[in-house]
């Protein structure tokens, strides 16, 4: 069924829905011919046409006008209706529902094959409506379902999110007061540690000035370039332990002190091996001298014009051979040795022992000033020799037996210990706390006064 093939319009649904069209033309057309034979009246006056919906002692009234008006149009479809309306018969021959009807003409004939041939596909398009509506119902059905899950997941997960918001809104305050609180304790460790280290670079600094004074007072005989650099540095670092350096700038001082610091100290180092190796000399020569002293007088002794004095007298020695004896050499004069400091303005011969008892006091003087116990004072022999030479010789120097030695040309002995306290060397050894005693020896010539001080 329906495999017909139309060639101009092809076949399909496109076919059916021209078949259902024409079909839909010709009732409307059969229509239309039965209301214009209905219409058709008796001339000069409008017919009254019984239908089977006219209630009964009715009847339809149509007026002539249109009766008129249609008959045009049933002559052209070739109806038994004429033109004129006064050549009409008086009663029309109208066909009803109770009547038979027409046979059809040959189009209608057509469009009611066709009509048959086009019911199968209207069927099928009709379940196909119908599967595809309720194809969409069920898709709308399942649509509106997963949209409402989606809403309420949607609505579920925004009531979480604005619970989490809550919660971190309520925890925030405290979060951020902890923060605060953390940061606070980090920048007082903070500041904790750099005054931490600032301070020891402080007493770092202050332990290199010490203990480059303590250099300066043990090297006096350094020389004055490598005392000079070490006490710039020592000075250049005090100075910023006035202020607010930085660590960085305490180190660099305090390296800068090192090396002048060493200096000093091979500088003294030279030089105290210079005046031992002087005062090894000098007891070398002395020694020499007293044994050749002893020599010359054991000789006299065993010379026969040699006789000891009776009775608090002596006899001049007799010359032998009509030749008078020779007397004995003078004593060479004492000179200031190399190394040693020269008192401009005195020197000469006779100086004598003074000042031994003065000298020891003046120094305890001192120490008590500093808070320091006095110190057993005791004539030394040696020392007071060594001061005489040194007074007749013009001059100061060690003898290898004492710490400190001076002159003064006031014959002061406090203007001694005063110029001993001003050199930083003189001044430590007479502020010394590991000692109970000192020896001295003290001896004038001309208004000098020279010393000699060991400490025991």
């Amino acid at each position: 069924m329906a495999s017909e093939q139309d060639p101009g319009t092809g076949h399909g649904p496109a076919r059916r829905w021209g078949a259902l069209a024409r079909l839909r033309g010709a009732g409307a057309a059969r229509s239309a011919d039965d209301a214009r034979d209905t219409a058709v009246t008796t001339a000069g006056r409008p017919a009254t046409l019984p239908t089977q919906r006219a209630v009964a002692g009715q009847s339809a009234q149509v007026p002539a006008e249109s009766a008129a008006s249609a008959a045009p149009e049933a002559s052209a479809r070739g109806s038994v209706i004429p033109r004129d309306p006064a050549a009409a018969p008086s009663v029309p021959l109208v066909p009803t529902q109770r009547t038979a009807p027409a046979t059809p003409a040959a189009g209608d004939v057509a469009a009611s094959e066709r009509t048959d041939d086009s019911a199968e596909p209207r069927a099928a398009d009709g379940r196909r409506r119908r599967v595809l509506v309720t194809t969409a119902l069920a898709a709308l059905l399942v649509a509106g379902t997963a949209g409402g899950l989606v809403v309420q997941q949607a609505e579920q997960r925004a009531e979480g999110a604005a619970q989490a918001r809550a919660r971190v809104d309520a925890a925030l305050p405290a979060v951020a007061a902890d923060a605060v609180m953390r940061q606070a304790a980090d920048g007082r460790t903070g500041r904790a540690a750099a005054a931490a280290q600032h301070r020891r670079a402080q007493d770092a600094a202050q332990q290199s000035v010490e203990h480059a004074a303590a250099t300066l007072a043990a090297t006096p005989h350094a020389g004055d370039e490598a005392r000079g650099a070490l006490q710039g540095a020592a000075d250049a670092l005090t100075a910023a332990l006035e202020g607010t350096p930085s660590p960085a700038r305490l180190r660099a001082l305090q390296e800068a002190v090192a090396g002048p610091e060493q200096a000093a100290l091979d500088a003294q180092a030279q030089w105290q091996a210079t005046e031992d190796a002087r005062l090894a000399a000098e007891r070398a020569a002395a020694e020499e001298a007293a044994r050749q002293a002893a020599q010359r007088d054991a000789g006299r002794r065993s010379s026969p014009a040699y006789a000891p004095s009776r009775a608090g007298t002596s006899t001049s020695p007799t010359p032998s051979g009509g030749g008078a004896s020779a007397a004995a050499p003078p004593a060479a004069p004492v000179r200031v040795p190399a190394g040693g400091k020269v008192c401009q303005g005195s020197g000469g011969s006779g100086a004598v022992e003074s000042g031994v008892g003065a000298i020891g006091a003046a120094i305890n003087a001192y120490r008590a000033t500093h808070g320091l116990p006095e110190l057993a004072v005791s004539r030394s022999g040696s020392l007071v020799t060594h001061a005489r030479n040194m007074a007749d010789a013009g001059g100061i120097w060690h003898s290898g037996g004492d710490n400190i030695v001076a002159c003064v040309s006031n014959g002061s002995a406090s203007s001694m210990v005063s110029a001993w306290a001003a050199s930083p060397a003189h001044n430590t050894q007479m502020l010394r706390t590991d000692v109970s005693s000192m020896g001295v020896g003290g001896a004038s010539l001309g208004g000098w006064l020279f010393g000699a001080v060991v400490f025991r």
